[in-house]
């Protein structure tokens, strides 16, 4: 059994549950900003600098679960190590999700997934059920016997992180009024960095 790949695959889902999070809930549907509830009052340059902050801590662990998978390649070639590299990254997955609601909307309050709405609960609620559909697909994966190698898994696992944290540094199409007032013809910073850095249109 390849076990030296459950690190690396772990780490893996765990980023990209993070670009997910960060893609779909902060970017495209703006439900919130990492610091939506801890500083409400500031701008949108802040916010975006520190969900560009998030992104970066998630491209690190990216980078790690990349690098550790580059040195573990030969073991990619056993048995079951495609099995054991999918079910070791939907755990990821699912655990960021899960690891999100409950410390970051919970226990320090930073946000919520929805802060706009009556009864911010039943929004969190998607996030626990994204991080338990994740771990039972992942256990669904590790309980099932033999398995191919894992080199095709683990090129399809580096090639969703290579599409999605690209596209974590995308400007949003089409602000919404606030947003664009804000720009004042200037594009806004790249959710991936760490420092707001713009550009002339």
């Amino acid at each position: 059994m390849p076990r030296p790949l459950r690190t690396p695959a772990f780490l893996v889902g765990f980023a990209l549950g993070g670009f997910f999070d960060g893609i779909l809930f902060h970017q495209i549907l703006q439900w919130h900003h990492l610091l939506s509830l801890w500083a409400p009052a500031e701008t949108l340059e802040f916010q975006v600098l520190w969900d560009g902050l998030f992104h970066a801590a998630h491209y690190a662990i990216a980078a790690a679960g990349l690098w550790l998978l580059w040195l573990r390649r030969g073991v990619a070639g056993e048995a079951g190590a495609g099995r054991l590299l999918a079910g070791w990254a939907a755990l990821g997955f699912g655990a960021w999700h899960l690891l999100d609601v409950g410390l970051i909307h919970w226990v320090l309050e930073m946000h919520r997934a929805r802060i706009d709405v009556a009864n911010p609960l039943a929004w969190d609620m998607i996030f626990v059920a994204l991080g338990i559909a994740g771990l039972a697909i992942g256990w669904l994966f590790l309980r099932r016997p033999g398995g191919s190698a894992g080199g095709a898994v683990a090129a399809a696992l580096a090639g969703l992180l290579l599409v999605s944290a690209p596209v974590a540094a995308l400007p949003p199409r089409e602000p919404d009024p606030a947003v664009a007032a804000l720009l004042e013809g200037r594009m806004l910073p790249a959710f991936c960095a760490g420092w707001t850095i713009y550009a002339a249109r």
